[in-house]
């Protein structure tokens, strides 16, 4: 008889508290946030006896026969207990075999699986080694490698300092430096409006530019959720004005008690102000830390070239995470 339980969860409370203490748990896996992407998932607790001990988060198929990873969930999967006083051989071995014993359970389940591990998932052998002298591939694990950057933005909760004088600023690129300081030379401003349908504007004439099609249900899914984070006070939205009052990019950031994620950004693709872009997460950085206590920013991705280099040049860490993925 195994030692480990799955069981459904039925109290959302319960489950946002597990969440939030857990070093895998951020924003993509709390219930109310599941509850506004559009999409049918499930959550697992784990028990040994009586004691929690992880957790599942999954995004479902519409039959409900498969998980799936969904661009509005940016990480998902398996989260731990956080329990200080275990040994750390302890912790290694034992959350090895949860997620041994989670694999198996899933594979039970489901003809598909599909997650987003958490940059905080640090061992991934268990799905590795799922039926590891199997020839048949799809009775395997396949990965697709990712990387997203964290910036420690605490240094900006000072609203005293010159923002050209702090740590941060001096760790930039140069050439992130400079549109700083061209934005503030052309008088710009980032303010704290967020028209949903000028974003959606924005968003569909970026992709038109990267020949990427986007579905109406993506839009309205997208739309619902802006509302939704912005209502609850789970985010904070950011427009950046020329020095005529025009719209020329805009932001927004939900946040945790741990950490803020660069959700959405978009700007006026017909406007050629080069600084945009950057000063739009330069101030959400700083009003962030100062007014928010963010000590924390993850910039969400950082696989695509163009996107990945904007977004590493402000200096921040590098660090991998895991879609796992079972046909």
């Amino acid at each position: 008889m195994n030692k480990y339980s799955l069981i459904e969860v039925q109290d959302f409370s319960k489950w946002d508290e597990f969440v939030e203490s857990s070093p895998q748990g951020t924003i993509f896996s709390n219930s109310d946030y599941l509850q506004n992407i559009g999409k049918k998932f499930k959550l697992f607790f784990i028990l040994r006896g009586d004691e929690l001990k992880a957790g599942i988060s999954l995004i479902l198929s519409d039959d409900e026969k498969s998980t799936e990873i969904d661009d509005l969930v940016i990480y998902n999967g398996i989260m731990f207990v956080e329990d200080k006083r275990q040994k750390k051989v302890s912790a290694i071995f034992e959350r090895f075999e949860i997620t041994e014993y989670i694999i198996n359970e899933l594979d039970k389940k489901y003809k598909r699986i599909e997650m987003a591990l958490s940059p905080h998932f640090e061992d991934t052998r268990p799905f590795l080694w799922h039926n590891y002298h199997s020839e048949n591939l799809a009775e395997k694990f396949s990965f697709v490698l990712k990387y997203t950057s964290y910036m420690d933005i605490s240094e900006l909760s000072e609203n005293t300092v010159n923002e050209f004088d702090t740590g941060i600023f001096k760790k930039m690129e140069r050439l992130r430096q400079r549109r700083i300081r061209e934005a503030r030379t052309n008088h710009s401003s980032t303010l704290h409006d967020f028209d949903p349908e000028l974003f959606v504007t924005f968003y569909k004439k970026l992709l038109k530019g990267q020949k990427i099609d986007i579905s109406l249900n993506k839009i309205s899914r997208m739309k619902k959720l802006i509302e939704f984070l912005l209502q609850s006070n789970k985010a904070k939205s950011f427009s950046v004005f020329d020095h005529k009052k025009n719209v020329i990019y805009k932001t927004l950031f939900c946040f945790d008690s741990k950490r803020a994620y660069s959700l959405f950004g978009a700007g006026d693709s017909d406007r050629n102000e080069r600084y945009k872009g950057t000063i739009a997460y330069w101030d959400a950085f700083k009003y962030l830390a100062s007014e928010h206590n963010v000590k924390e920013v993850d910039l969400e991705g950082v696989n695509s070239p163009k996107r990945g280099w904007f977004k590493l040049s402000f200096g921040g860490s590098l660090l991998p995470y895991f879609h796992v993925l079972k046909k």
